[in-house]
């Protein structure tokens, strides 16, 4: 049986095969999944001199992207990279059907993770409307401050990491916030792809005391509109558990025929 080797590589390095593997999916993958892959551990897979693939595995030793190129057995590759890389669970989408099938054999356990969103070809968004006396803009750096403090509160993220986070999403012109009395009550994002192009994915978090009040539709519609005029294709996820957001994007026109499946093995 052939032994194939697992070697920890940078992602830049792994660039032409990631691309490879982005060709074999049926639909686009996940901003925020990107992000987590983009910070963990990335293997190149080599027979001998040549590079065969890559896989992708975060800290704690869950699988979050593998692909072996075509004319090889992937089977005894993927069955060698559990052993020998302790690899004890997977994050993956129903649309990584080479890889879905492999997990399958080893599966102990799997479950629905989040639901992922698309919008439907020619469906009409409807005109997002907000509370009187509130404003829907894209926010400044003068407004990061206010912006960490809303999102530490509302989410319970670490300040530090939003600071981050956010000032890349401000100078990119990707952070919107919806203002009420000079206080940011929601926030929006809309983070066009840059290795999916042309996807971006939407977002949006509403105050607690905003909730239940469709605001979080609404500025789901408005980041449509801000998606149609620039020529974007707005794509959008939520974890399984979170009903509420999966009843505000529905409404706002989107439709999920894809999963996020956690496995464990």
């Amino acid at each position: 049986m052939t032994e194939y080797k697992f070697t920890q590589a940078s992602a830049a390095d792994l660039a032409a095969l990631k691309l490879q593997y982005r060709d074999t999916l049926a639909a686009p993958l996940d901003g925020m999944w990107e992000h987590f892959t983009s910070g963990a551990t990335h293997h190149a897979i080599t027979d001998g001199a040549k590079t065969i693939g890559h896989c992708v595995i975060n800290s704690e030793h869950k699988l979050l992207q593998f692909f072996v190129s075509s004319g090889r057995d992937m089977r005894s590759v993927f069955s060698q990279m559990l052993t020998e890389l302790t690899v004890t669970g997977a994050f993956l989408a129903s649309f990584e059907q080479q890889t879905l099938a492999l997990a399958m054999d080893h599966q102990k356990s799997v479950a629905v993770h989040a639901l992922m969103y698309h919008l439907n070809t020619g469906a009409v968004v409807a005109a997002a409307t907000f509370p009187a006396d509130s404003k829907f803009r894209l926010l400044e750096l003068a407004d990061l401050k206010p912006a960490v403090a809303f999102g530490a509160e509302t989410l319970g993220a670490d300040a530090g990491w939003l600071s981050g986070y956010f000032s890349d999403l401000i100078n990119k012109g990707q952070l919107y916030g919806l203002l009420h009395g000079g206080n940011i009550i929601a926030t929006g994002e809309c983070r066009a792809s840059e290795s999916q192009k042309p996807y971006a994915d939407v977002g949006m978090v509403v105050s607690k005391n905003c909730r239940g009040q469709g605001v979080a539709t609404n500025i789901l519609r408005q980041l449509l509109h801000v998606c149609a005029g620039k020529d974007l294709k707005a794509i959008c996820s939520t974890e399984r558990t979170n009903i509420a957001a999966q009843k505000a994007i529905s409404k706002a026109g989107f439709s999920s025929s894809h999963r996020m499946l956690e496995f464990g093995f």
